[in-house]
């Protein structure tokens, strides 16, 4: 008795390890390198990032009044200056540098809720992040 019940344990723990081990198979199709996405992409999500940053701008607007849209509308005319440029191809990272200059001083300068300070940090420290892996 003892010795088939240590038979049917071992053949079940086999068994198992077989169908877990199978379960962890790597699928290089699955997940592609991201070297190979294309620029269309890197595109489309830095297109995603500014208009965020847009809307978030757009918001703080509705909420402030005096010099500080005044400061949110430059923001916002730099941000469109260089999107624009790089949806034309050409990628100019002083422009971009100035686009967060100018977030960041609406950031510094206006009397935001905590939220929209938060939302806006946020922004800029994807900002600067992209602008790090474009080079600058």
């Amino acid at each position: 008795m003892r010795k088939i019940l240590l038979r049917s344990l071992v053949g079940s723990g086999l068994a198992f390890g077989a169908l877990t081990l199978g379960a962890q198979q790597y699928n290089p199709q699955q997940y592609p390198p991201q070297t190979t996405r294309r620029w269309a992409d890197r595109e489309y999500d830095r297109n995603l990032l500014l208009n965020r940053v847009r809307n978030d701008l757009d918001r703080a607007q509705a909420q402030a009044y005096g010099g500080d849209r005044w400061r949110i509308a430059r923001a916002k005319d730099t941000l469109g200056n260089f999107q624009s440029q790089m949806n034309s191809g050409q990628l100019d990272r002083r422009e971009l540098a100035t686009a967060i200059d100018h977030v960041q001083r609406v950031v510094d300068n206006n009397s935001l809720s905590y939220r929209m300070q938060q939302s806006l940090n946020d922004d800029l420290n994807r900002l600067r992040d992209m602008h790090y892996r474009l080079g600058g």
